[in-house]
């Protein structure tokens, strides 16, 4: 996994992490399979029969590992949006599977997800930008290199 850009964040509701360009499986997998979860929100193009399947078309899934199960086997569903509460944790969701949203209960949780989703030879690095400049987004080249942006939209403008 190497999403594309990064933001960490400190709000009321928690420690907000978002991954760019990171698949809704990637963004369950920082989470250990045996969590629970409790979906939220689910809207697909392509499961099944459905023209729009919601979470009243997919089975029950409690689990990070069920899901993970689940969107294996079925292959691509056509996943626009995913929405779940993970109890002791905090949320998770992810938008036209490729965007990553989490809002943590402890940063100690928000730091460990980071570290399994960050560059391994960067991580300290990314990890130290991250948590000093919060609110602001990051990307970081495989070299090594890191641009901050003051706005989503500033890096949409400059790597369009």
């Amino acid at each position: 996994m190497k999403p594309d850009i990064y933001l960490y964040n400190e709000t009321d509701k928690g420690f907000e992490l978002y991954l760019g360009e990171c698949s809704t499986q990637e963004g369950l997998s920082l989470f250990d399979q045996k969590t629970e979860l409790s979906i939220v929100s689910f809207g697909a193009t392509s499961y099944k029969k459905y023209g729009w399947a919601t979470e009243i078309e997919i089975p029950s899934l409690k689990s990070v590992e069920a899901v993970l199960n689940f969107l294996e086997s079925e292959g691509d569903v056509g996943l626009v949006e995913f929405e779940a509460e993970l109890p002791e944790i905090g949320s998770f969701s992810s938008h036209d599977d490729g965007e990553c949203h989490f809002i943590m209960k402890s940063k100690h949780s928000c730091i460990s997800a980071l570290k399994v989703a960050l560059p391994s030879q960067y991580s300290d690095m990314l990890i130290n930008k991250l948590v000093s400049n919060p609110g602001l987004y990051f990307t970081c080249s495989n070299s090594g290199v890191v641009i901050k942006y003051g706005t989503f939209d500033e890096f949409i403008a400059k790597n369009a």
